[in-house]
């Protein structure tokens, strides 16, 4: 069964940074889960961090930087998670509900304001967003790869199409029909794409879930 995988993402505690780094860091992502990314600002870190705008500034050059490193420690976390997976000794079935929990043990983690506040972001963040996508892609085609090797995906799918219908549903789901179907609810989106991304129409076996 998919629960003997750990699949739950780890949120980062920042402890093997400088104390008040940690602290920025660990403010920034209860203020970014609360408000958004955009409406905080980087004097309401410092206050509700307890730090300087001096010492903010010593360890990071901008509001932009606190978002990017507390991101990439996610992205970091998240592919630990991915590789467990990957190379656990289970099915094609298991790894791929495995990684469905794994993806709602991530979204879990973020508020719905945030994760709207990131798909609305500037130049800086798209291109963050569009580097996670890019590695995200590279490793679900290596998980694709790693299935067609071991005989459990046909060998008459072209990978790079499974990517393009991948990416093709990741990219709509940032749509605004998509986001008035399901409104704050991305538990419900992100099961409703991984459901239908690998197992279609039909869904996951019903006995194999329970």
């Amino acid at each position: 069964m998919p629960e003997q995988i750990l699949t739950d993402v780890q949120l980062p505690d920042f402890r093997d940074r400088p104390p008040k780094a940690g602290d920025i860091l660990r403010t920034a992502e209860r203020l970014f889960m609360q408000f958004g990314y955009k409406r905080v600002t980087v004097e309401e870190i410092c206050r509700e961090a307890g730090v300087s705008k001096v010492t903010f500034y010593k360890y990071f050059a901008n509001k932009s930087a606190v978002l990017e490193e507390y991101l990439n420690a996610r992205i970091e976390l998240s592919w630990k998670t991915f590789d467990r997976i990957r190379f656990a000794q289970a099915d094609l079935q298991q790894k791929l509900k495995a990684l469905i929990a794994m993806k709602e043990s991530a979204l879990s983690q973020f508020s719905a304001v945030f994760y709207r506040s990131l798909l609305e972001g500037d130049a800086n963040i798209q291109a963050l967003m569009a580097r996670w996508q890019t590695m995200t892609l590279d490793a679900m085609k290596q998980f694709f790869a790693d299935a067609q090797a071991a005989g459990e995906i046909s060998v008459e799918y072209n990978l790079d199409f499974l990517l393009h219908v991948f990416m093709i549903l990741s990219t709509d789901a940032q749509s605004e029909v998509v986001q008035r179907i399901y409104g704050d609810d991305l538990l419900h989106l992100s099961k409703d794409f991984m459901n239908f991304l690998f197992f279609g129409i039909s869904g996951p076996d019903q006995e194999s879930e329970t």
